[in-house]
């Protein structure tokens, strides 16, 4: 999985941070339809803390996962500037082992005891492979009190064959961000190549690089493996809205509550 180094500081200033405030809205009317047994959260891939931020905001008491420390110290900055009704922790691990990495943070809550599990904005089309989606989908099942919801998007082979631009050129003052995309067919995968140039004219730029996989999955078996790990399938969206899922849905959104052992 990509772990987003050198692109941590501009990833916010990019116009990524909408998507959160976005998805932070959404999450409030899906929980309207779909509660949540108790206010503890769990974030996973949460990148610069934004989603994580507002649920605090909103009185949850929230752990963010990612496995990029250069993301984590984003979202700690961002947190150390604001007073929330609830609290925020970030702690780094890997998705895929989602136990190890809760009990190695200590002091958050307890295994079992969130209410609430989110994984948005298609880190899970990271997964390349389906074991480590099970895997990750097990592991948010093992953190959820009984009843506990988890909410998860993913892009669709769609989006990412046909929706996704080949290329994007972003500019701005001491950032210019070139991006091109390439979607496989026999693999369902879209690889990203992302890169970036720090600095100005008159002192000059540096330039990284870095590559985003992404692999699509069929609901079909995004649902298979849900129900594998424990969850019933309260609904799937086409995202950001309420409606059902279509041929053309970019992203979908599933909601999975944990059943009853």
């Amino acid at each position: 999985m990509t772990q987003y180094q050198a692109y941590a500081p501009f990833y916010d200033i990019t116009g990524q941070i909408r998507f959160a405030v976005l998805m932070a809205q959404y999450l409030r009317e899906i929980l309207g339809r779909h509660p949540a047994p108790r206010r503890r959260a769990l974030d996973l891939a949460c990148g610069t803390g934004t989603l994580a931020l507002m649920l605090a905001d909103d009185g949850w008491d929230v752990v963010g996962l990612d496995v990029s420390e250069a993301m984590l110290g984003q979202a700690r900055a961002k947190a150390a500037n604001l007073d929330t009704p609830g609290s925020a922790a970030f702690v780094c691990g890997d998705m895929r082992d989602i136990g190890a990495a809760v009990d190695a943070a200590g002091g958050g809550p307890p295994p079992q005891q969130f209410g609430l599990a989110t994984c948005v904005y298609d880190s899970l089309n990271y997964l390349l492979a389906e074991h480590e989606l099970a895997a990750c989908f097990a592991g948010a099942a093992g953190a959820l009190a009984p009843h506990g919801l988890f909410v998860l998007d993913l892009n669709t082979r769609y989006f990412l064959e046909y929706d996704w631009g080949e290329c994007e050129v972003i500019e701005m003052p001491g950032f210019v961000q070139v991006s091109q995309s390439h979607f496989d067919p026999a693999t369902a995968c879209s690889t990203m190549l992302l890169t970036g140039f720090v600095g100005d004219d008159a002192q000059g730029y540096v330039r990284f690089d870095e590559t985003h996989v992404e692999r699509a999955y069929e609901p079909a078996e995004v649902e298979r493996l849900l129900a594998d790990a424990g969850f019933a399938i309260e609904a799937s969206y086409d995202c950001f809205t309420f409606q059902p899922v279509s041929e053309r849905t970019q992203r979908i959104a599933w909601v999975a509550r944990k059943r009853e052992p």
